[in-house]
Formats: structure tokens, sequence, C-alpha cells
């Protein structure tokens, strides 16, 4: 059995019921250099799993489980794909792992349910957003939150240029910038203004094709805010024929050419950080307001309570925060964890699936940024 790359959350495998269940989390390097520091990490980390399961499970469980882990480990491919971190979720039945962009604190867990906080806050997106770059040739794309930045890369069999966009509507003349003057391309324009008209409408379809395989390819699976990042001339052209719901007013209008990662990372975030911060100070007022109307808590227990039967419509959860215990789903008691246990559970991941599970919203949030101090805070719908 070897393992998957996951790409969108949440996956089948969390509709496993198989037991137990292991989850990792790994801290990694963007910098290749730091390979060998982070496998040696992630050995640690599988070793310590390998003992707990020695005590919760069987051995051919256990050895079924690690066998694809310590694949993992070895696998060149993987370690050239790393950005912040791994999440690796695994079970009897399948492995499957994430690639990160927020930073993971080291985690290595055994229970009865995955250990899900950390995932869904690389997955919501509050702080995240991604960029495309786009010239009159070709159109490059990036993604980047608060703390991390990638060029995504393109399908080898995906559309890239004007030419792959245009194909036999491509005019000759555009394609060759040399072929008005008098060339021997075949292509006669008279004069200026006529060439100038074709190359006009040349990019209007490109700008336009660009635009429906974003949408379609990109923004419609990520739901990530876009920018667009372009000469001023293509601004205008581009938002007045675009379908993408997801493209943003704010823009960053400069050449892609020539521009550093770090400078477009900058210009980002600069137009992200106001909606990330918006959108904290919304869900906090939302939650202060529903207090004064006995619509929302933070105690722990009486949010399991609601959660059960279906009253919560959104929570916000701290994201290194855990409270050792499970949550009955059909009564919502909060169950301490005995210690003397080997297995882990944590009773804000069971609290995460019982609100997901009936309809409501699950936010994983810095503990600065939460409206209160237990780790939780819930909005009730009634």
């Amino acid at each position: 059995m070897n393992y998957i790359i996951a790409k969108e959350h949440p996956h089948k495998i969390l509709e496993d019921n198989s037991d137990p269940k292991v989850t990792l989390y790994v801290p990694t390097h963007r910098d290749p250099n730091h390979n060998e520091e982070d496998r040696i990490r992630l050995g640690n980390l599988i070793r310590t799993v390998e003992k707990k399961l020695e005590n919760v499970t069987d051995k051919s469980t256990k050895e079924t489980i690690l066998k694809p882990l310590k694949v993992m480990k070895d696998d060149r491919s993987l370690w050239n794909q790393r950005l912040e971190g791994f999440c690796i979720f695994a079970n009897v039945n399948q492995t499957v792992v994430y690639i990160l962009q927020n930073p993971v604190r080291e985690m290595a867990i055994v229970g009865q349910r995955f250990h899900k906080k950390p995932l869904i806050r690389d997955f919501q997106g509050l702080d995240e957003y991604q960029i495309l770059a786009l010239d009159r040739h070709s159109y490059s794309l990036y993604e980047g939150n608060r703390t991390g930045f990638r060029e995504i890369p393109i399908g080898e069999n995906e559309p890239r240029t004007i030419q792959d966009f245009l194909g036999d509507e491509y005019t000759e003349a555009y394609l060759s910038q040399s072929s008005y003057g008098g060339t021997s391309s075949g292509s006669m324009f008279h004069g200026h203004k006529a060439r100038k008209d074709e190359v006009d409408k040349d990019i209007e379809r490109y700008l336009r094709q660009v635009d429906q395989h974003v949408m379609k390819n990109y923004s419609n699976i990520s739901k990530k805010p876009l920018i667009l990042f372009a000469l001023p001339e293509y601004h205008t052209t581009f938002k007045k024929h675009s379908h993408n719901p997801y493209l943003i007013d704010e823009s960053i209008k400069l050449s892609p050419r020539g521009l550093k990662e770090s400078e477009l990372k900058k210009y980002a975030w600069e137009i992200i950080e106001p909606r990330y911060e918006a959108r904290i100070q919304k869900l906090k007022d939302t939650y202060h307001n529903a207090r004064q109307k006995d619509l929302a808590d933070n105690n722990i227990h009486s949010v399991a309570k609601a959660a059960a039967q279906g009253r919560v419509d959104s929570v916000l959860i701290e994201a290194y925060r855990e409270v050792p215990g499970r949550i009955d789903e059909d009564s919502g008691r909060v169950i301490e964890r005995d210690h003397r246990q080997e297995k882990f559970d944590d009773a804000l991941d069971d609290l995460t699936d019982i609100v997901i599970s009936n309809g409501g919203n699950v936010y994983v949030i810095p503990q600065e940024k939460m409206p209160s101090d237990t780790g939780v805070a819930a909005i009730y719908r009634y």
C-alpha cells in the first residue's frame, strides 16, 4: 500500500471508521538544503507512532499502517513538493498526505479520530489568496497567506501561452513581431492601425480564455480571492470580460517581468491583510452581539450539547488548543480522557466534526484573535 497526495478537503479517508487512526503533522522547510533535517524529523515521529501502536493494535495492523509512512520518508518526489509542512492521515486502509502552506507544530497522534484542526486552518482560506500574473505572452499563478508563498505548478498539458490558447486563430502578424513593414511572412496589413487592431483582438480573446481557464481549473476549486497582477493596460479589458466571482477589485498594476517573489508577496499581503482582519473582526463582532442575546457561548460542555442538537451555526476554535477527551455525538456529553490510555483524542476535534456534520461552520484561528480564552467560541442558530 502506498500513499496519495490530497488536493482537496475533506478527503474520503475522514469517513473511514477503521481504528486506530494516525495523525502526523510534520514542519518542513521550503529550502531544499533542509530536506535531510526534515526527513529525520518525520522518521522520529514515525518511531513515536510505532511505539503507540504497539499498545493499541496487533502487529499486522501496525505494520500495514507504518509501511507507507516509511516509504514516504524516503520518497524524493514528495520532498520536492514540501512547503511549510505535511499533514498525514493513516489507517489500515489508506494513507493521505496534505502539503500545507501554514506552519504547524510537530505532532504524532494515535486515536479514534484524525486530528484535523491545523488542516482546517490551512483550507479555510481566511488569510489565503491567489495571484494571476499576466502579460501578453503567457500567465503564471501564485498562492499565499500570511506566512507562505509559492508559484502554482501549471500542468504540462494545460495551455500557458497566447499561442496555446488561440491556436489557429492567433494572428501571424502578432506571432512574428517583425511581420509588418515588409517581410516574407505572407501576411499583409495596410498600415500600423490595421495591425494594431488585429493584435488587440488577439489579446482580448486571449484574456477571455485565460479568465475562463483559471476560473474553471483553479478559482472554483480553491475559492480563494484572486488578485490580478499585470500592466495597467490589461486591467480594464480583463476585468470587463471576466466572469470569475473570486477576482477582487484590488490589483497589482506592474509588469510581472522581473519582479521578485518577495516583492510580489509584499504587494499581495498589503491587499489581503485588511480583508483578513475585517473577516476576523466580523466573526468576533457577531459572536459578541450573539452573547448579548444568549445566542453564543464559550463553555466546551454547553457548546458540545448545542452542537449535538444541531444548534451551532458557527464555532471559532483556537488553533493549538487541545481538550483531551471525546464528545458523545448523541448527547453532546464531554467524556474526559483517561490519561493512562495510549490513544489520544481531542474533544475539540469531535466538536469540529459534529458542527460540520450538522451544516455549521468551523473557523480555526490564532489564540490572539480569539474572542474568548477557553479555546472555543460558538454562535447559535437559536
